[in-house]
């Protein structure tokens, strides 16, 4: 008698474990490991803060020497139109990973163990890079949100597309530590009328990363939903925004936003344990002597960047005269 009730309460206890491990396996994914570094930067502050992340670790020395950081604020009347910059390629997928909230931001780190890789290739980029995550910058204020800004004015949030030189290197650490290692495909959010099919899928998660640094899993992520419908961008050579700051990016800024409802940034912004008060944005950083190309042709008015350059060329009237 006793021997059977052991056995009715031992596949009671184990049908119970069996759905508590499900239950939780929908909340709550495995995170990846981080590096113990990443503790001791923060957003705001004059001990943590960016001004003082060259400081923290002599890794990160380029954060504070470097001349070719990012972000940066793109000036319209200062870009350079080339006609030889190609449309990018894309090539759009659902992709399966887990979307993680590590105090700092949301990364959804997307899965290329078995399903077919995102990859970019063309435009300004001469290897083929593989998409490995997406970074969400938002701030409390829809003029606090992006990273980049474009003529001093930032939009609502910025999503960040990180893909690594899968030619060159095996995988993104690698990649982020030498030259043409990282393409990083910047797409601003604005706020609409209607909400975004796939950013939804972002904002259901949401209550599932409510505690510091859990990941939740997220399947089927149409990345074609995420990008506007355009061939219009703008590119620079720069670096990560994120310690350590390596200057191994080169930056493809679409020239149209992504639309989000009031609901979905309302939601994001509510996301708990992010330890940062205005937004998880770098300022911008001087551009020194870089040079910012665009394949948009300066004779038409486009709807994010209105630029009107007017050329001329004049002959110096003292040449042939003696």
């Amino acid at each position: 008698m006793k021997a059977g009730i052991y056995a009715i309460m031992w596949l009671c206890d184990s049908h119970t474990v069996i759905i508590i491990l499900s239950i939780l396996k929908t909340v709550v994914s495995y995170c990846p490991d981080t590096n113990h570094w990443s503790v001791w930067w923060t957003y705001e502050g004059s001990n943590s803060g960016p001004s003082v992340w060259g400081a923290r670790n002599k890794d990160w020395a380029i954060c504070k020497t470097g001349k070719n950081q990012s972000p940066i604020d793109i000036l319209p009347n200062s870009l350079l139109y080339d006609p030889q910059l190609q449309p990018l390629k894309i090539e759009t997928a659902s992709v399966n990973g887990v979307l993680r909230n590590n105090k700092k931001d949301l990364t959804f780190l997307i899965s290329n163990k078995f399903e077919p890789a995102v990859n970019i290739t063309s435009g300004p980029l001469s290897y083929t890079y593989k998409l490995y995550q997406i970074k969400l910058h938002y701030g409390r204020l829809n003029t606090t949100g992006s990273e980049h800004r474009i003529d001093g004015k930032s939009f609502s949030g910025e999503l960040q597309f990180m893909a690594y030189n899968s030619e060159l290197y095996a995988n993104h650490s690698e990649a982020q530590k030498n030259p043409r290692g990282i393409a990083i495909i910047a797409v601003f959010l604005s706020i609409g009328d209607t909400g975004n099919s796939a950013f939804e899928m972002f904002r259901q998660k949401f209550v599932l990363i409510t505690s510091t640094d859990t990941c939740t899993d997220l399947h089927g992520l149409p990345i074609d939903k995420l990008l506007p419908r355009t061939d219009q961008y703008m590119t620079y050579s720069g670096s990560l925004t994120q310690p350590g700051c390596k200057e191994t990016v080169t930056w493809i800024l679409l020239n149209k936003p992504i639309y989000i409802s009031y609901k979905q940034m309302e939601d994001l912004r509510e996301t708990p344990y992010q330890e940062w008060m205005n937004s998880n944005a770098r300022p911008v950083m001087p551009l020194n002597h870089r040079t910012v190309r665009t394949n948009i042709n300066f004779r038409k008015t486009t709807r994010l960047c209105s630029m009107k350059i007017s050329k001329k060329y004049e002959a110096n009237p003292e040449v042939g005269q003696r």
